[in-house]
């Protein structure tokens, strides 16, 4: 599998680690009897109910369940991602990771970080340094950042005129190129000329969750536009799925499980300084489906703050659309309004942090401003006004996944209109819903998705009920939800030799895997398009809407130990019905003695 590292050297890697030298430097263990005791670091208790296992490699929370190796520990408390926490440790014990094609392709991009990173330091350099810096640091100074805060974020500045980056920077061809790959100079061809693109602005540094600098912001120092310029996007930088200050919430290393996304910079860094780490930003575009599920695989709680103006309502609606598909089992979404005169930067200097948390959590639940909204402007005491309610609420209910989320608000909406939740549920338009398995942000080839109907599987009548997630192979779906998070993952598996070793009740599994090596990096909406209309497609649907399913860290390893676990299970099978046979032959053989012993005896 491209990108996979293989099991042997991630076994390898916790082989070589000790757990209680990992946790220990992070958290005061005491040794109590063979195990290490603390307070639990993943949540708030007085009483230590927190063990390490040094001969199992293991840890355990007796309060918050929180469990599992030296790597889940890593991912867990330092934020890390899967590969991220590997290499960590892998450094710790004298280890390099395999060249993967993930990791090349991770070398090919490195130039591109190599001269961001640059370009940070020289704007960093520049707010110390340049005969300009003065009118940088009292902007800032005037925006209540202090000198500490500045150099945490890395904030920098560009000077005024057209060439002070490039002059610096760009010394060859190849690093002109790669200054215009990343947006930082502008590149004229009927001139041959070149020019920086951010200019006497102050410079904000974006990093993506393992601290590398992706792409900068700039905002102006006056009242000139546009007042902010982002980078654009670039092998290394999608604004669609970064978030500013996310790094910074992950290194802050707090017991708080709550992230707010705030409109801009200024505002995350000032929510950071005043003492509650918790801010983040989209970069220049609205919040979307992508931006929540990436916070809500973080944390579970998601507050939106906006300005209670006409245009914060604005864009806290279309927050709230975005966070319908995202809002599987455990999380929860709410919204702050400040005052009108307030943004979270003003309100904090004017009221002080106190005030502020309190604010926070006098924060709307998103069920209570989805219906608030609808209904603001419906007579609910007329027949007209609850029907147009139902209409209106119905389409956004069926974006929230199957779960107890869904059933509520549907519970709700039955108490507004009167009408039976049958009855709405039954008139409800057929949307196809989102769950954590779907990755629905990921445009998809129309060719790919072109409907397959199997001769062998009958389409299903409007009468049929769609089929649950029970009475099947319960390794065989988690299998094939596997392929549903990332399709990818088949194209390593052998099919023919799978087909002989695997239990008759995976062939839907492997139906999905033959799909997905058919059509590489296919969506799940593409799978579930070309079983559209059958009855395994309806199983599919109930199993990419599962909510008690939850996205694998390591597709491909998780899905090799579930076909090994599928294997043994089939020849267990084998071994249970030969042995079957084999008591029916020694029966047959025992009643033909029988009867012949009676013939004789009569």
């Amino acid at each position: 599998m491209a990108g996979r590292i293989p099991q042997n050297f991630i076994d390898e890697v916790l082989r070589r680690t000790d757990i209680v030298d990992v946790i220990s430097a992070q958290v005061k263990l005491k040794k109590t009897g063979k195990n290490y005791s603390a307070c639990c670091p993943f949540h708030h208790e007085k009483t230590p109910s927190f063990s390490v296992n040094r001969d199992k490699q293991f840890y355990h929370c007796f309060g918050c369940g929180a469990s599992g190796n030296a790597l889940s520990f890593v991912m867990q408390y330092e934020r890390r991602e899967f590969i991220d926490g590997l290499e960590y440790l892998a450094h710790k014990v004298g280890l390099s990771l395999p060249e993967t094609s993930q990791q090349q392709e991770h070398i090919s991009r490195q130039p591109l970080y190599d001269i961001l990173e640059a370009a940070a330091q020289f704007y960093e350099q520049q707010l110390s340094n340049s005969p300009q810096r003065e009118k940088a640091i009292s902007y800032l100074q005037g925006r209540g950042i202090t000198g500490q805060t500045a150099k945490a974020w890395r904030l920098g500045y560009a000077p005024a005129g057209w060439d002070n980056l490039f002059n610096a920077l760009a010394d060859s061809p190849e690093k002109q190129q790669l200054l215009v790959d990343v947006g930082l100079i502008v590149h004229k061809p009927e001139r041959n000329s070149y020019y920086d693109a951010l200019r006497d602005r102050i410079i904000f540094p974006i990093r993506d969750v393992r601290g590398r600098v992706i792409a900068f912001g700039g905002r102006v120092l006056d009242d000139s536009k546009p007042k902010y310029l982002n980078s654009p996007e670039s092998p290394v930088f999608h604004k669609g799925e970064e978030l500013y200050g996310l790094y910074e919430y992950k290194q802050a290393k707090q017991n708080r499980q709550q992230v707010m996304v705030v409109e801009g910079y200024m505002d995350v860094i000032a929510v950071h300084q005043a003492g509650l780490p918790i801010a983040v930003a989209t970069l220049g575009t609205a919040t979307s489906t992508t931006h929540i599920d990436k916070i809500f695989r973080t944390v579970p709680d998601l507050v939106f703050c906006f300005d209670g103006d006409n245009a914060g309502r604005k864009a806290a609606w279309r927050a709230l659309e975005s966070s319908l598909p995202a809002l599987k089992e455990g999380v929860s979404a709410s919204f702050l309004f400040l005052p009108d005169e307030h943004d979270p930067d003003s309100f904090m200097q004017a009221q002080g942090l106190a005030n502020f948390e309190h604010y926070v959590t006098q924060s709307l639940p998103l069920a209570d401003f989805l219906f608030n909204h609808l209904c603001e402007p419906l007579n609910l005491s007329s027949l007209e006004g609850k029907s147009k309610l139902a209409s209106l609420a119905k389409p956004l209910i069926e974006k929230v996944p199957v779960g107890v989320y869904r059933q509520l608000l549907w519970q709700r909406l039955s108490q507004l209109t009167g009408l039976d939740e049958s009855a709405l549920k039954g008139a409800a338009p057929t949307v196809l819903t989102h769950s954590p398995v779907l990755d629905v942000g990921i445009g998809f080839n129309e060719e790919v998705v072109t409907p397959r109907l199997h001769p062998r599987r009958p389409t299903l009548s409007l009468a049929t009920q769609a089929p649950t997630v029970a009475g099947r192979s319960s390794l065989s779906d988690k299998a094939t939800q596997l392929l549903l998070q990332k399709s990818d993952a088949a194209l390593a598996l052998d099919l023919d030799t799978l087909r002989q070793q695997l239990p008759a009740n995976s062939q839907l599994f492997l139906d999905v895997a033959h799909f997905c090596q058919q059509h590489p990096h296919c969506t799940s909406i593409a799978l579930l398009g070309a079983w559209a209309g059958t009855h395994d497609g309806a199983y599919l649907k109930a199993l990419a809407e599962d909510a008690s399913f939850i996205p694998a860290l390591n597709v491909e390893a998780e899905l090799h130990d579930i076909i090994n676990q599928l294997s043994i299970q089939a020849i267990e099978q084998q071994l249970t019905q030969a042995t079957d046979l084999a008591s029916q032959v020694r029966l047959k053989k025992l009643l033909h003695t029988t009867r012949q012993a009676l013939g004789k005896a009569k």
